[in-house]
């Protein structure tokens, strides 16, 4: 989306919450006005103390932009505050009076079908009747926008905080990786050179890959199935053939974001825990499918499955067996969808283990691309 396009859509979407909190301001005190007036010769109807209202209550909202503006010029943070803050009292006088005036004006203008009921008010009487209000009003704006800011911020720095824990663990899950990688063809290298090197430029073209991609956060769920292929591809060279992987993937679910090397660890846990050990290697299942609002995913192996507790069929869930990845990936996924997601170990029926992952379903959007890495 385009930088002016964005920021005119920023700018509406503003001014229409100011415009929404004086309306409901507005009907809260319709009700106020509207019995004022009851003992009246003319008094007003509902509809019409509505209107008066809304002619007061719109001019705080055409000023409070201003407010807002002057609110972030001068915060009341660590830094002056003392200063800020006696430059905002002294201009909260002028406010006033600019509001007084422009109040004036208004009435003047949109409330001429009630001066049968309501006789114009001299500017005296509005300064008297309104100027307190509007120097509240004005430190209100003030105080509502301190507070938004800081919640801001404070998101920001959560969000900072999220993203620096996520690098932290990348950077510890890629020379995981590529230890465990590299030590397998090292075991190739006087055995079978052919295959080491065949399996070394595997490497290459998967590194080249991951470069791609950078420091992105999320990819879409065919480049983290591309890379998953390469990465299958040098396993299979290391195990001799030994390993078999069956493909089950929805089409709907290709353009959907997942967390960049996702399944990759899952992968490597199933063949370096379950599958490499055995003689006769063995079968990794990956499934992807798309239900509603949720995106599944599921790798499968048909290997020993985890340690089972003595006496019990639960499965323990030990580091040493869960491995690096495992553990990497629960705390991404933590990180990212805070609880809105599901990661769960279970027994493959007929024997091994199965994670299930589910997240939020979400496609990369129009313009996505520039700002997903980093």
């Amino acid at each position: 989306m385009p930088l002016n396009r964005r920021r005119l859509l920023k700018l509406l979407r503003g001014a229409g919450l100011i415009l929404a909190c004086w309306t409901f301001v507005a009907l809260l005190f319709t009700p106020q006005t509207y019995t004022a007036n009851t003992r009246s010769p003319t008094p007003l109807t509902w509809a019409q103390s509505f209107w008066a209202n809304l002619v007061l209550f719109y001019t705080y909202a055409a000023m409070t932009p201003l407010a807002l503006r002057l609110g972030r010029r001068f915060p009341l943070g660590q830094q002056r505050p003392l200063h800020n803050f006696a430059v905002l009292f002294a201009l909260g006088f002028p406010f006033a009076a600019a509001h007084v005036f422009v109040l004036n004006y208004a009435n003047e203008l949109l409330l001429p079908s009630l001066r049968n009921y309501v006789p114009p008010a001299p500017v005296l009487a509005l300064v008297l009747n309104v100027g307190a209000m509007s120097v509240m009003v004005y430190w209100g704006i003030i105080a509502v926008g301190h507070a938004a800011d800081y919640f801001r911020k404070y998101r920001e720095r959560e969000l900072d905080l999220a993203r620096a824990q996520l690098r932290a663990l990348k950077t510890q899950l890629h020379p995981h990786f590529l230890f465990n990688t590299l030590n397998a063809v090292s075991e190739l290298v006087y055995e079978s050179p052919g295959e080491a090197d065949r399996a070394i430029t595997q490497l290459s073209d998967l590194l080249r890959q991951s470069l791609k991609t950078g420091d992105a956060q999320e990819v879409t769920l065919k480049e983290e199935l591309d890379f998953l292929e390469k990465y299958v591809a040098i396993q299979r060279t290391l195990m001799r053939e030994r390993l078999e992987v069956r493909w089950d993937v929805d089409d709907s679910t290709l353009d959907a974001c997942v967390p960049n090397m996702l399944l990759q660890p899952l992968v490597e846990n199933s063949i370096r825990h379950g599958l490499a050990p055995r003689v006769g290697g063995g079968l990794i299942e990956i499934v992807t499918r798309r239900r509603g609002d949720v995106l599944h995913m599921r790798v499968s192996d048909d290997g020993p499955g985890l340690p089972r507790r003595a006496g019990r069929g639960a499965y323990v869930p030990k580091s040493d067996s869960t491995g690096l990845g495992l553990a990497n990936t629960r705390e991404r996924l933590r990180h990212l969808y805070d609880g809105a997601h599901r990661f769960e170990l279970g027994e493959t029926p007929g024997g091994g283990l199965t994670v299930s992952v589910a997240i939020p379903f979400r496609e990369k959007e129009a313009g996505e691309e520039e700002g997903a890495s980093g």
